[in-house]
């Protein structure tokens, strides 16, 4: 049976995941297809929600991945996955190179970040405490 904070830590580590994906599809997709489909002038409307994937983001990161890494795992690779893709989509405005459009880049690269430490807090939250090398846990043989 899982306990609540293994079933909230799986529920929000699912919604992160959903938020970041659709975050890509926002930033690097979204552009693409308006301006192909001749509604360049919604980017604009459409940069309004940037704000609103990024404090999505944050909050699920905090609500799955702190617990998480605090009472099961104490993994902090699935932290410095999340803080390096966050850090992305923060500083991908700020990035300018001439030759190659670093923008679609950097946040394709911050949300795979982010959607990989959810899926590894996921794969980490999911072993017991007897299945982990070098846990505490008291094993009785047969």
């Amino acid at each position: 049976m899982m306990n609540k904070l293994s079933l909230d830590s799986s529920r929000a580590d699912r919604r992160g995941m959903i938020i970041a994906s659709l975050c890509f599809v926002h930033c690097v997709a979204g552009p693409v297809l308006l301006s192909f489909a001749g509604l360049a002038s919604l980017v604009n409307v459409s940069e309004k929600f940037e704000p609103l994937f990024l404090l999505g983001s944050a909050s699920m990161g905090v609500m799955a991945l702190l617990p998480a890494y605090r009472k099961r795992h104490g993994r902090i690779s699935c932290l410095a996955l999340f803080i390096s893709g966050f850090l992305c989509l923060l500083l991908r405005h700020s990035i300018e190179l001439t030759a190659i459009p670093i923008e679609p880049v950097a946040a394709g690269l911050g949300t795979s970040l982010i959607v990989g430490a959810h899926v590894l807090n996921l794969k980490f939250s999911r072993r017991c405490a007897c299945c982990t090398p070098g846990s505490e846990a008291i094993q009785h043989s047969p």
